[in-house]
């Protein structure tokens, strides 16, 4: 066999094999996309937290409660944080010191103080 002609049968498969390995690369990468994108859009849904902490500021004028809380599982680390308030009456609620339960909603990261229940007082 003339030397050109495995030159050409090998480039040839060269070709074949790469453009091959590239199509089913490019097709398992459009799966994983759409998997993707489905996982994302059930967890997207809104969600519900449940945490204590202590006031440390009441805020109506801007609209947030600064709370130092404890670990919100499957949220957040301890840290002390200012949350939006979804109804004013949580404003006349607490007091700064006041120790509570609360309750975040909404669709991560845009979160809202949906509840709180004073415990007592630190």
């Amino acid at each position: 066999m003339a030397v050109w002609k495995v030159v050409v049968l090998l480039d040839l498969a060269l070709a074949l094999g790469v453009g091959g390995g590239y199509l089913w690369w490019g097709r398992q990468a459009d799966r994983l996309g759409r998997e993707l994108a489905e996982a994302r859009a059930a967890a997207a849904g809104p969600r519900e937290f449940h945490a204590e902490g202590v006031i440390r500021a009441v805020l109506p004028e801007i609209g947030v409660v600064v709370i130092t809380h404890d670990e919100i599982a499957g949220y957040m680390p301890a840290m002390t944080m200012g949350f939006r308030a979804t109804s004013p009456k949580i404003y006349d609620a607490v007091e700064v010191g006041d120790t509570v339960r609360f309750t975040l909603g909404g669709v991560p990261p845009n979160l809202a103080l949906t509840s709180i229940e004073k415990l007592g007082r630190r």
